[in-house]
């Protein structure tokens, strides 16, 4: 990249220094002053262009046009400036969060839960579960929700959309950099939730690793306009991490040791990182506790515990 950029100065003050060889004495200030103007007249010109595809998308999501709007930031978002960018996919995320409750209940009716049951496949899109069934509701159903943003989800023996946010990654060029990690971290979020049916279903060292990167998001971006989505979610890995849940409990209810991957993860993550993160600061406080007393939850690791990730 260095490289590169060193070449493209050197060739462009090359080419700047043969048209000002070529220009008749007397000549440069009228020269420099169309340049100038021009230069000007093309910014207006991009600036007006970027002000008019933002406002064209502000009534799509003001109606609550989800597949509108959706399909117009697809084409059109590399036109308007990173500010824009960023509060349109805000608008977007804000607009999916204010709509799911009435997609949920367009799910939740038992004919529809039968008829999933049918259909159903982990990690398919709505648009290709809609295609896999004759049921014109159904399909309707699915077409109209996929268009909409939503993916499915199931637990505990139901189906329910979720927001994809998988598909924002398209929005990641465009947005600013605090954003662009946002989405980053939704998107993981979305690919493969931390946990279902009270029960941690990703690694113990992928709980930590997600709990670490939301961590550096806070940090990084104090002021940003999802830091507080960020925290929330930093708060229940925090408590993962520590904890478990239910049915994945970091000690286990019978001996009260803890887990045997969790303790080769965390100490795999310790010795990988040198970080002074708050977060790893906890975890290797917690590690040297444990690895003294057995790797069991006695008073000590309780009380490590209680006063340094306090449950809510």
């Amino acid at each position: 990249m260095k490289k590169h950029a060193v070449l493209s100065a050197a060739i462009a003050l090359l080419i700047g220094l043969q048209a000002g060889a070529a220009v008749p004495a007397g000549a440069e200030g009228s020269g420099s002053s169309r340049t100038g103007t021009s230069g000007a007249a093309a910014s207006a010109k991009t600036a007006s262009h970027a002000e008019a595809v933002y406002k064209g998308a502000l009534p799509l999501l003001s109606s609550g046009n989800l597949p509108g709007t959706i399909a117009y930031m697809k084409t059109k978002l590399y036109a308007v400036t990173p500010y824009q960018a960023t509060v349109l996919t805000l608008k977007l995320e804000n607009l999916h969060k204010a709509l799911l409750p009435s997609w949920e209940k367009k799910f939740s009716s038992s004919e529809v839960q039968r008829n999933l049951l049918t259909v159903y496949r982990g990690g398919v899109s709505m648009e290709k579960l809609a295609e896999s069934t004759d049921n014109a509701a159904l399909r309707a159903l699915l077409q109209n929700a996929g268009e909409s943003g939503y993916k499915l989800d199931t637990a505990e023996g139901s189906f329910y959309p979720v927001i994809d946010y998988a598909a924002y990654r398209k929005y990641k060029p465009y947005v600013t950099e605090d954003i662009s990690s946002y989405i980053s971290i939704m998107a993981a979020e979305s690919d493969l939730p931390s946990s279902k049916d009270n029960g941690l279903i990703i690694a113990w060292g992928e709980v930590a690793d997600r709990a670490l990167t939301q961590e550096q998001f806070i940090q990084a971006y104090p002021t940003s306009n999802r830091v507080q989505a960020v925290k929330k979610l930093y708060n229940q890995y925090a408590v993962n991490t520590f904890y478990g849940q239910n049915n994945t409990p970091l000690f286990h209810y019978d001996n009260l040791e803890m887990d045997l991957e969790a303790q080769k993860a965390y100490t795999s993550i310790l010795a990988k990182n040198s970080s002074t993160s708050a977060f790893l600061q906890k975890l290797d406080g917690f590690m040297k506790l444990m690895k003294s007393n057995g790797y069991l939850l006695d008073d000590a690791a309780e009380q490590y515990l209680k006063t340094e990730v306090p449950q809510p």
